[in-house]
């Protein structure tokens, strides 16, 4: 296939997680024979030098044509302006509990306060739940009007998804959740208030932040964000895993690319389950750079690539 893919780099270590992003996509575009259009666009204090603004429209106009935009920078000026201009309604954030598939959860929140974007992101919600075979917990509002939003939303959307487990979950026992049991947490819906509070708690928690990323989920286009730990400083090494795992989600969401998403979040997997940590997952701050995580990563994806050539597939 042929895809259209935005890269926003946002800063020096946007650059970098940018860089990891074109390098995977170019590995899958090699081994499975698709054609990707990777174009680099400002946003930023990048942006502002060039164009006086944040984020051009020239840049909206661009991301808007795109089959998929990557954000290496989440924290990057603009971000809010790009999410409202794609009129996204829900953030999606997946949680790799020590790194493994199997031990992973989800948060969703909504980006919008409006009807439609709150029924969408419950909607989308179930149907992953749907899809994984795993329960939905919801953080209702603490406030009117959009309390009864949500109430109104749930049953609306949840009539649709009946046999999904859909329960009501208060902040406390959310949070007792995320402490003692997260891998039955399956899908947890906050409003993005709480959403950040349940952030911070799991990236301190759940091992490495850079094997966390975000999909900022729009009626026609998703942003992809690796999520930058608090505190990281430009010039440290960082870790690929977060970026290649929102790659994963890009191939599967965005481009409908379900083999070679799995064939990406396979690679993952088995670098990890062989034993293969960086110095952020590691107790002792020892094991193997950013750089050579990648390339092991890289090399799973193209040996699976020359199976499935070999055998014929492709």
């Amino acid at each position: 296939m042929h895809a259209k893919i935005i890269l926003l780099p946002g800063s020096q270590t946007g650059e970098r997680l940018c860089s990891v992003a074109e390098e995977i996509l170019t590995d899958i575009s090699v081994s499975f024979g698709h054609t990707f259009s990777i174009l680099r666009d400002k946003i930023g204090e990048a942006s502002e030098r060039l164009y006086g603004t944040a984020l051009s429209e020239n840049t909206i106009r661009q991301c808007g044509a795109a089959d998929a935009i990557f954000l290496g920078d989440r924290s990057a000026e603009g971000e809010s302006v790009l999410l409202t201009a794609l009129a996204v309604p829900m953030r999606v954030r997946s949680f790799a509990v020590g790194g493994l598939e199997e031990s992973r959860f989800t948060l969703v929140t909504a980006a919008r306060r409006d009807k439609n974007s709150i029924k969408s992101m419950f909607m989308d919600a179930l149907e992953l739940a749907d899809k994984e075979h795993t329960p939905l917990f919801y953080v209702e509002p603490e406030a009117e009007p959009l309390l009864s939003v949500y109430r109104e939303m749930v049953k609306e959307a949840s009539a649709e998804y009946e046999s999904v487990p859909c329960e009501p979950i208060s902040p406390s026992k959310a949070l007792e959740k995320l402490i003692l049991s997260p891998t039955e947490v399956g899908i947890l819906v906050a409003p993005a208030y709480a959403g950040e509070m349940f952030v911070t708690l799991a990236t301190s928690l759940h091992g490495a932040p850079m094997l966390l990323f975000d999909a900022c989920i729009g009626y026609q286009n998703t942003v992809y964000e690796p999520v930058i730990p608090a505190g990281f400083k430009n010039g440290e090494e960082i870790n690929p895993i977060g970026t290649i795992s929102a790659v994963a989600q890009m191939l599967r969401y965005s481009l409908k690319l379900e083999q070679e998403a799995d064939c990406v979040d396979s690679a993952v997997k088995n670098i990890l389950e062989a034993g293969w940590r960086t110095p952020d997952m590691t107790n002792m701050g020892d094991g193997i750079s950013a750089y050579k995580m990648q390339q092991l990563i890289s090399e799973q994806i193209n040996l699976a690539g020359e199976l499935l050539q070999g055998g014929g597939k492709r």
